[in-house]
Protein backbone atom coordinates (compact mmCIF):
# COMPACT_ATOMS: atom_id res chain seq x y z
CA UNK A 1 0.00 0.00 0.00
CA UNK A 2 1.29 3.04 -1.12
CA UNK A 3 2.66 6.00 1.91
CA UNK A 4 1.48 9.83 1.68
CA UNK A 5 4.05 11.98 3.19
CA UNK A 6 3.29 14.18 5.82
CA UNK A 7 2.54 17.95 4.26
CA UNK A 8 4.91 20.36 5.74
CA UNK A 9 3.44 23.69 5.35
CA UNK A 10 -0.28 24.83 6.50
CA UNK A 11 -2.70 22.70 4.23
CA UNK A 12 -5.88 23.75 2.16
CA UNK A 13 -8.17 20.81 0.03
CA UNK A 14 -6.19 22.06 -2.93
CA UNK A 15 -3.29 20.86 -1.31
CA UNK A 16 -4.12 17.46 -0.51
CA UNK A 17 -5.68 16.99 -3.86
CA UNK A 18 -2.44 17.74 -5.75
CA UNK A 19 -1.17 14.89 -3.26
CA UNK A 20 -3.41 12.50 -4.78
CA UNK A 21 -2.63 14.03 -8.61
CA UNK A 22 1.15 13.78 -8.18
CA UNK A 23 0.74 10.26 -7.15
CA UNK A 24 -1.69 9.57 -10.25
CA UNK A 25 0.77 11.06 -12.56
CA UNK A 26 3.96 9.31 -11.13
CA UNK A 27 1.91 5.70 -10.89
CA UNK A 28 2.51 5.02 -7.03
CA UNK A 29 -1.55 5.19 -7.15
CA UNK A 30 -2.81 2.70 -9.80
CA UNK A 31 -6.33 2.01 -10.87
CA UNK A 32 -8.15 -0.37 -7.73
CA UNK A 33 -5.82 0.89 -5.51
CA UNK A 34 -6.75 0.53 -1.95
CA UNK A 35 -6.57 3.77 0.40
CA UNK A 36 -5.23 3.86 3.79
CA UNK A 37 -8.15 4.65 6.30
CA UNK A 38 -9.55 8.10 7.45
CA UNK A 39 -6.97 7.73 10.50
CA UNK A 40 -3.95 6.93 8.40
CA UNK A 41 -4.77 9.31 5.86
CA UNK A 42 -4.91 12.17 8.54
CA UNK A 43 -1.47 11.13 10.27
CA UNK A 44 0.25 10.25 7.02
CA UNK A 45 -0.41 13.67 5.59
CA UNK A 46 -0.35 15.81 8.75
CA UNK A 47 -4.01 17.44 8.07
CA UNK A 48 -7.29 17.41 10.30
CA UNK A 49 -10.66 15.14 9.58
CA UNK A 50 -12.69 18.07 7.76
CA UNK A 51 -10.20 19.33 5.07
CA UNK A 52 -9.30 15.41 4.25
CA UNK A 53 -13.02 14.63 4.08
CA UNK A 54 -13.83 17.40 1.98
CA UNK A 55 -10.99 16.54 -0.39
CA UNK A 56 -12.06 13.07 -0.88
CA UNK A 57 -15.53 14.22 -1.53
CA UNK A 58 -14.46 16.35 -4.62
CA UNK A 59 -12.15 13.16 -5.48
CA UNK A 60 -15.23 11.37 -5.60
CA UNK A 61 -17.43 13.66 -7.93
CA UNK A 62 -14.52 13.91 -10.17
CA UNK A 63 -14.60 10.22 -10.16
CA UNK A 64 -11.03 9.49 -9.47
CA UNK A 65 -11.97 7.92 -5.90
CA UNK A 66 -15.11 5.17 -5.43
CA UNK A 67 -15.72 5.09 -1.65
CA UNK A 68 -17.55 1.65 -0.84
CA UNK A 69 -19.56 1.46 2.32
CA UNK A 70 -17.94 -0.29 4.64
CA UNK A 71 -15.31 -1.41 2.38
CA UNK A 72 -13.04 1.67 2.40
CA UNK A 73 -11.91 3.92 -0.35
CA UNK A 74 -10.17 2.48 -3.59
CA UNK A 75 -9.11 4.59 -6.82
CA UNK A 76 -11.51 3.67 -9.55
CA UNK A 77 -10.82 1.08 -11.81
CA UNK A 78 -11.99 2.31 -14.99
CA UNK A 79 -13.23 5.04 -16.96
CA UNK A 80 -16.66 6.23 -15.78
CA UNK A 81 -18.79 9.19 -16.94
CA UNK A 82 -17.51 11.04 -14.61
CA UNK A 83 -13.91 9.91 -14.21
CA UNK A 84 -11.14 12.13 -15.87
CA UNK A 85 -7.20 11.00 -16.71
CA UNK A 86 -4.40 11.77 -14.61
CA UNK A 87 -3.30 14.24 -17.21
CA UNK A 88 -7.08 16.01 -17.32
CA UNK A 89 -7.01 16.11 -13.13
CA UNK A 90 -3.90 17.93 -13.46
CA UNK A 91 -4.84 20.48 -15.49
CA UNK A 92 -7.88 21.88 -13.97
CA UNK A 93 -6.24 21.72 -10.22
CA UNK A 94 -3.75 24.33 -12.11
CA UNK A 95 -6.12 26.23 -13.55
CA UNK A 96 -7.87 26.29 -9.95
CA UNK A 97 -10.50 28.89 -10.32
CA UNK A 98 -9.24 31.82 -12.54
CA UNK A 99 -10.36 33.33 -15.66
CA UNK A 100 -9.18 30.80 -17.85
CA UNK A 101 -11.62 27.98 -16.56
CA UNK A 102 -14.28 30.37 -16.40
CA UNK A 103 -14.31 30.75 -20.33
CA UNK A 104 -13.66 26.83 -20.38
CA UNK A 105 -16.98 26.62 -18.67
CA UNK A 106 -18.58 29.09 -20.31
CA UNK A 107 -17.32 27.00 -23.58
CA UNK A 108 -18.35 23.88 -22.85
CA UNK A 109 -22.05 24.86 -21.55
CA UNK A 110 -22.85 26.78 -24.78
CA UNK A 111 -21.97 24.09 -26.54
CA UNK A 112 -23.14 20.69 -25.11
CA UNK A 113 -26.71 22.70 -24.39
CA UNK A 114 -26.99 23.42 -28.26
CA UNK A 115 -25.68 20.01 -29.03
CA UNK A 116 -28.49 18.84 -26.81
CA UNK A 117 -30.97 20.70 -28.43
CA UNK A 118 -29.96 19.22 -31.99
CA UNK A 119 -30.20 15.51 -30.46
CA UNK A 120 -32.64 15.43 -27.76
CA UNK A 121 -35.46 12.58 -27.52
CA UNK A 122 -38.69 13.45 -26.03
CA UNK A 123 -37.50 11.22 -23.36
CA UNK A 124 -33.98 13.38 -22.47
CA UNK A 125 -36.57 16.72 -22.44
CA UNK A 126 -38.66 15.34 -20.29
CA UNK A 127 -35.76 14.49 -18.30
CA UNK A 128 -33.96 17.89 -18.24
CA UNK A 129 -37.56 19.55 -17.38
CA UNK A 130 -37.84 17.29 -13.81
CA UNK A 131 -34.31 18.06 -12.94
CA UNK A 132 -34.98 21.45 -13.46
CA UNK A 133 -38.78 21.18 -11.05
CA UNK A 134 -36.70 19.15 -8.74
CA UNK A 135 -34.25 22.23 -8.03
CA UNK A 136 -37.00 24.92 -7.37
CA UNK A 137 -38.96 22.11 -5.64
CA UNK A 138 -36.05 22.14 -2.93
CA UNK A 139 -35.49 26.31 -3.60
CA UNK A 140 -39.14 26.11 -1.83
CA UNK A 141 -38.71 23.92 0.79
CA UNK A 142 -38.57 25.15 3.77
CA UNK A 143 -35.75 23.08 5.24
CA UNK A 144 -33.46 23.47 3.12
CA UNK A 145 -29.91 21.23 2.90
CA UNK A 146 -27.32 23.06 1.11
CA UNK A 147 -25.10 20.39 -0.23
CA UNK A 148 -28.78 18.82 -1.79
CA UNK A 149 -29.58 21.93 -3.54
CA UNK A 150 -25.85 22.24 -5.10
CA UNK A 151 -26.23 18.66 -6.29
CA UNK A 152 -29.44 19.22 -7.53
CA UNK A 153 -28.49 21.98 -9.88
CA UNK A 154 -25.88 20.21 -11.02
CA UNK A 155 -28.15 16.97 -11.46
CA UNK A 156 -30.02 19.33 -14.12
CA UNK A 157 -27.30 20.09 -16.03
CA UNK A 158 -26.31 16.37 -16.27
CA UNK A 159 -29.25 15.57 -17.70
CA UNK A 160 -28.36 18.01 -20.83
CA UNK A 161 -25.29 16.36 -20.72
CA UNK A 162 -26.44 12.95 -21.03
CA UNK A 163 -28.91 14.46 -24.50
CA UNK A 164 -25.70 15.35 -25.88
CA UNK A 165 -25.48 11.45 -26.35
CA UNK A 166 -21.66 11.64 -26.81
CA UNK A 167 -19.25 10.14 -23.94
CA UNK A 168 -16.50 12.22 -24.85
CA UNK A 169 -18.60 15.30 -24.20
CA UNK A 170 -20.02 13.93 -21.20
CA UNK A 171 -16.82 12.90 -19.76
CA UNK A 172 -15.07 15.85 -19.64
CA UNK A 173 -18.31 18.15 -19.51
CA UNK A 174 -18.76 16.51 -16.52
CA UNK A 175 -15.44 16.60 -15.47
CA UNK A 176 -15.67 20.63 -15.71
CA UNK A 177 -18.47 20.86 -13.73
CA UNK A 178 -17.54 18.95 -10.93
CA UNK A 179 -14.83 21.43 -10.62
CA UNK A 180 -17.03 24.34 -9.57
CA UNK A 181 -19.02 22.31 -7.20
CA UNK A 182 -17.49 24.39 -4.10
CA UNK A 183 -18.70 27.61 -5.64
CA UNK A 184 -21.72 26.78 -6.81
CA UNK A 185 -22.77 25.39 -3.37
CA UNK A 186 -21.53 28.94 -1.98
CA UNK A 187 -23.83 30.61 -4.29
CA UNK A 188 -26.62 28.16 -4.18
CA UNK A 189 -26.73 29.02 0.21
CA UNK A 190 -28.25 32.84 -0.62
CA UNK A 191 -31.39 32.95 -1.12
CA UNK A 192 -30.16 35.61 -4.52
CA UNK A 193 -28.10 32.69 -5.83
CA UNK A 194 -31.14 30.03 -5.79
CA UNK A 195 -33.39 32.83 -7.50
CA UNK A 196 -30.69 33.29 -10.08
CA UNK A 197 -30.18 29.54 -10.46
CA UNK A 198 -33.79 28.52 -10.41
CA UNK A 199 -34.33 31.70 -13.30
CA UNK A 200 -31.23 30.61 -15.31
CA UNK A 201 -32.24 26.94 -15.54
CA UNK A 202 -35.69 27.70 -17.00
CA UNK A 203 -34.10 29.93 -19.49
CA UNK A 204 -31.89 27.01 -20.51
CA UNK A 205 -34.72 24.31 -20.63
CA UNK A 206 -36.75 26.65 -22.69
CA UNK A 207 -34.18 27.37 -25.00
CA UNK A 208 -33.10 24.20 -25.82
CA UNK A 209 -36.66 22.51 -26.14
CA UNK A 210 -36.82 25.56 -28.86
CA UNK A 211 -33.64 24.18 -30.16
CA UNK A 212 -32.78 28.04 -30.64
CA UNK A 213 -29.05 28.64 -30.20
CA UNK A 214 -28.60 31.95 -30.18
CA UNK A 215 -31.33 32.07 -27.61
CA UNK A 216 -28.93 28.94 -25.49
CA UNK A 217 -26.23 30.61 -25.91
CA UNK A 218 -27.31 33.80 -24.37
CA UNK A 219 -29.39 31.65 -21.51
CA UNK A 220 -25.81 30.68 -20.78
CA UNK A 221 -23.32 33.26 -21.00
CA UNK A 222 -26.17 35.33 -18.67
CA UNK A 223 -26.38 32.74 -16.53
CA UNK A 224 -22.75 32.15 -15.72
CA UNK A 225 -22.19 36.43 -16.09
CA UNK A 226 -24.37 36.42 -13.12
CA UNK A 227 -22.28 33.30 -10.85
CA UNK A 228 -18.77 34.87 -11.49
CA UNK A 229 -20.20 38.29 -10.28
CA UNK A 230 -20.99 36.42 -7.09
CA UNK A 231 -17.87 34.94 -7.15
CA UNK A 232 -15.77 37.74 -7.67
CA UNK A 233 -17.76 39.26 -4.66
Amino acid sequence: MTAFENIKRPTIVEEIMDVFKQKLITGELLPGDKLPSEAQLMDQLGVGRTALREAIKMLTALGVIDVRQGDGSYIVEGPTSSSLSPLVFALLLEANMNHDVLELRTMLEVGYCQLAAEKASQKDIDKIEKAGAYFEKLILSPKKDIDELAQADMEFHYSIMDATKNPMVIRVSRTVEAIFFRSIRNTISKIEGQQWGGEGHRKIFNAIKANDSTRIRNSVIESLERWSRDLSE
